[in-house]
């Protein structure tokens, strides 16, 4: 079995180098450029007038703040240690490291994120000399996804699949991906099969040692997420 590009595995660092330092920080995301990754796989809320890079919906366990993300104010949110001494980044930080160095995956985490990252995203390519190739945008949600690519029809989008699909023909032909995003607890050589032949490249999350990537890679996927960026490359 072979991958759909025949190309080497794609490496998607996991919200950052989050193996190497505290997940969805400037500091992960430097050291997935570092080690050598393809992508960086992040994730945003819109809160106030801002898109916040950050995971979880309540802030206890990657900062030392409490509560709720959508109801902190920026301020707050900007105030707290995100581990290490880091800070909860800006999407458009983020964006600016990225910058001709590496592509970014932007999942859509909290309601109403569609509209300001595609309006990002269309700065950043009308603007600062970006390409709609740069970024990849996706998310659970797959009603989000298809928003933001209502509103930015040149942006790629991928869905984020919770289990075993019914249906993904209908899926395809309704968001036109550029990728689908399988968990690895569930993905089998037919399902990348099958994703493949509605001519997407299949990318899986989260392989974090040599041997699940060198099962992924052996099944057929076409990318992995990973907290450990080099590992990929130890796969071969």
């Amino acid at each position: 079995m072979t991958s759909l590009s025949k190309e080497p595995l794609i490496c998607l660092a996991h919200r950052g180098a989050s193996g190497h330092a505290p997940e969805n920080t400037l500091a992960a995301f430097e050291k997935a450029v570092e080690l050598g990754a393809d992508w960086i796989e992040l994730d945003v809320f819109a809160v106030e007038n801002a898109l916040v890079v950050i995971h979880d919906n309540r802030l206890e366990r990657t900062t030392n703040g409490a509560g709720y993300v959508m109801t902190s104010s920026v301020a707050y949110l900007r105030s707290l240690d995100a581990g290490n001494g880091q800070k909860i980044p800006l999407l458009s930080e983020v964006l600016e490291l990225a910058a001709g160095k590496i592509k970014v995956n932007i999942e859509l985490k909290g309601p109403g994120t569609a509209g300001p990252v595609a309006a990002l995203i269309e700065f950043y390519v009308k603007n600062q000399g970006r390409q709609y190739a740069d970024f990849l945008v996706s998310s659970f949600d797959h009603r989000q996804v298809k928003k933001a690519k209502t509103l930015c029809p040149g942006l790629p989008i991928a869905p984020n699949l919770t289990g075993p699909p019914l249906n993904l023909d209908r899926l395809v032909a309704d968001l036109s991906p550029f990728s689908i995003h399988v968990d690895a607890d569930f993905v089998t050589t037919e399902l990348v099969d099958e994703i493949h032949g509605l001519g997407c490249p299949a990318f899986v999350f989260t392989a974090n040692t040599v041997e699940e990537i060198k099962r992924l890679r052996d099944m057929g996927v076409d990318g992995v997420f990973t907290n450990f960026p080099e590992r990929v490359k130890q796969a071969g």
